[in-house]
C-alpha cells in the first residue's frame, strides 16, 4: 500500500472509470435504437443516506449510463 493524497486518489478513479466507459460503452442495440449503456461496471450506494443524496446518486449513476445499481440495504 502506498499513502496518496485525495486528489491523487480520486483523480486515478475518474481516470478508471473514463478509460472503462470509453471501451464499454453502448450507443445502439442491434435494432439501431439509442440505449447509452454501460455493463461493465456497477454502483453500490449507501443505504444510511438521505434522500436527497440517494436521488443525486441515482441521477448521476444513471446519468453515466450503468444499469447495475443496487443499494446496501439489498444485500
Amino acid at each position: 500500500f502506498e499513502r496518496v493524497t485525495w486528489d491523487c486518489a480520486l483523480d486515478r478513479i475518474a481516470r478508471l472509470m473514463k478509460d472503462d466507459r470509453d471501451q464499454n460503452f453502448i450507443a445502439k442495440n442491434a435494432a439501431g435504437v439509442t440505449v447509452n449503456r454501460w455493463l461493465s461496471t456497477g454502483f453500490l450506494a449507501a443505504s444510511a443516506t438521505t434522500n436527497e443524496t440517494a436521488w443525486a446518486t441515482y441521477k448521476v449513476v444513471r446519468s453515466a449510463g450503468m444499469l447495475v445499481f443496487d443499494n446496501q440495504a439489498r444485500v
